[in-house]
């Protein structure tokens, strides 16, 4: 720990002085620097700025501008320091090369630079992950680009991890924070810890000594005594909830988080996830979250004598700020900004209570922002059904809110079931009210998500609690019903034609709008007429059963046109009130 009035610098600081190299070679004393500005933030990428004179109206050029020494690409170092005693602040890329001729001002050369981690959030990309932990990922992910990875291993072993659409940049900045780890950049090198709270404080700094500019604020919205994360568990259908545990962080001002949470009487904070989320996932979740809202709890910056020895996630011992926020804090950004004839360095401590994917920026534009995207789902009303120019199998939707009058647009139709000549084909009636979804939030890719009933187009089976009926009803009153309470399946046509199978009554029901009538049961079959049945067959009939009875209420004939035969092995009987035979 360093004297609490004295800026450790390697030399006097009455005098600062920087060099800069571009591809290693450091540039000549014909450029002249006019100030540099180099910014390290945790969980950001970072970057430097850097003016030079440059442009010159009676030559009508910018010779600083053509050379070579800032073309984007070159590899710049940025050293600073005191008497020609410098330390490096910044290696990366020249990204940005611009020029500026200002009215009555000195004309100037802009160049931007980034680290290399910079690659990292350029363009989307999409994967799978099997059996891995999140440091296994994130390790691969930055290892692609060729950059150190310094990553702390974590817990969780996901069996399946999604990177949908995401720059690989925020794919890491999502899993880390969920894990409640921080991500450093620092000259091309990936750290990825959790805050480390038992190293010593960097700097002492005082207010009235070395404390050039401070201001603190804390916020007691910010603060909860602890994190509920909750998840559906669906091979259990309950809720399943994980709690947190107090992390460590160092000390700063006199009001722990506990007793800013009772101002605004929250001592719990839920989150929730409608997924399936394992028991270790939201544990880990809950611990991020609390870590986040502590990090938050005194926020602010100050300025001091220009210093390359501090950087994101050092600790440095503030003094003279009052009770309130005197104490160790822990840093979260560094900016140098170097002068021809001075270098102060800016100190950011304490994070943003804001969870990182609320950022607007983290998930692609709707419809990939090449149309104005669709905000959740749409009511439509369907107005045809075939004649589909493309051939797609698609219906003709219009949406009242984007035009009432108009026909629409063809839309797909999500079913149960879809196949080459298979599937469930159930189409929409034209003007049924349909709800529609769109994909990649895209409005000119519709899909029919279902049907929708109300008061105008009631239900043809009323609803109930007990809920026991249900089925498919067409437009012409065909049915198709199955009822849980008599546990029977209906099949029936609107003039009475119907088939039941139930097993409250064990029985099997056919009949028509006639009266013809057959029934199975545990007492047999029974067949009824209210006219005749025939049975013909172009081979044998045969009937056997124990006893066979025929009866007939009027007259009884039996003919066979090649022969006829009655036999019996016991007696014979033949009664009538005259037997005639040949």
């Amino acid at each position: 720990m360093t004297d609490k009035r004295i800026i450790p610098t390697p030399a006097p600081s009455d005098l600062s002085t920087i060099k800069i190299l571009t591809n290693g070679q450091e540039i000549t004393g014909e450029y002249h620097v006019v100030s540099v500005v180099v910014t390290k933030e945790i969980n950001r990428i970072p970057h430097a700025r850097l003016v030079l004179l440059d442009g010159d109206a009676a030559s009508e050029d910018f010779a600083i501008s053509n050379a070579e020494a800032f073309e984007p690409g070159k590899e710049i170092e940025i050293l600073a320091g005191y008497h020609s005693d410098e330390e490096t602040i910044f290696k990366g890329i020249v990204t940005r090369h611009a020029i500026k001729a200002r009215h009555k001002k000195s004309s100037v050369l802009e160049i931007e630079c980034r680290d290399l981690a910079s690659k990292m959030a350029i363009t989307r990309k999409n994967g799978y992950y099997t059996d891995v932990t999140d440091a296994e990922i994130i390790v691969e992910i930055i290892e692609e680009f060729g950059l150190e990875a310094d990553v702390e291993e974590t817990e969780t072993q996901h069996k399946e991890m999604v990177k949908f659409n995401a720059m690989d940049w925020d794919f890491v900045l999502a899993r880390a924070r969920a894990n409640g780890l921080l991500v450093i950049t620092d000259d091309g090198k990936i750290s990825v810890k959790a805050p480390d709270a038992e190293q010593e404080p960097i700097l002492n700094l005082v207010y009235g000594s070395t404390l050039m500019a401070f201001e603190a604020e804390m916020d007691a919205r910010s603060q909860f005594s602890q994190i509920n994360t909750q998840a559906w568990d669906y091979a259990g259908q309950e809720m399943i909830e994980e709690k947190s545990d107090p992390p460590s962080l160092p000390d700063q001002g006199n009001l722990d988080a506990d007793a800013l949470a009772k101002v605004m009487a929250i001592s719990t904070f839920p989150m929730r996830h409608g997924g399936k989320r394992t028991d270790a996932e939201l544990k880990t979740l809950a611990d991020a979250c609390l870590l986040q809202s502590r990090l938050s709890k005194i926020i602010g910056r100050l300025k001091c004598q220009g210093f390359a020895g501090v950087k994101p996630g050092h600790l440095v011992s503030l003094n003279g700020v009052g009770d309130r926020f005197n104490g160790t804090a822990f840093i979260t950004a560094v900016r140098q900004v170097v002068h021809t004839d001075n270098w102060e360095t800016d100190l950011q401590f304490g994070l943003s209570p804001e969870w990182f994917t609320p950022r607007r920026d983290i998930a692609e534009p709707p419809a990939a922002g090449l149309v104005p995207g669709v905000n959740g789902l749409q009511i439509g009303v369907v107005t045809q059904l075939s004649e589909d120019p493309d051939g797609e199998d698609r219906v003709m939707v219009r949406m009242p809110m984007v035009d009432p009058e108009a026909e629409g647009i063809w839309c797909r139709v999500a079913s149960l079931d879809a196949g080459e000549n298979r599937g469930a084909f159930f189409r929409p009636e034209i003007n049924d009210e349909v709800v529609l979804g769109f994909i990649n939030d895209d409005p000119r890719d519709p899909v029919i998500l279902g049907m929708l009933n109300s008061s105008a187009k009631p239900a043809p089976i009323t609803a109930s609690d007990d809920n026991h009926e249900k089925g498919f009803v067409t437009r012409e009153g065909l049915k198709f019903i199955f009822n849980d309470e008599k546990r029977s399946i209906t099949c029936e046509t609107p003039n009475g034609n119907m088939m039941v199978l139930s097993d409250d009554e064990g029985t099997i029901v056919m009949a028509d709008e006639t009266g013809n009538k057959i029934k199975m049961s545990a007492d047999g079959i029974l067949m009824e007429s209210a006219v005749d049945i025939t049975i013909k067959a172009t081979g044998d009939i045969n009937l056997q059963g124990l006893n066979l009875k025929l009866a007939a209420d009027a007259e009884f004939k039996a003919e066979g046109a090649a022969g006829a035969e009655v036999s019996t092995g016991a007696v014979a009987i033949l009664k009538g009130s005259l037997v005639k035979i040949n």
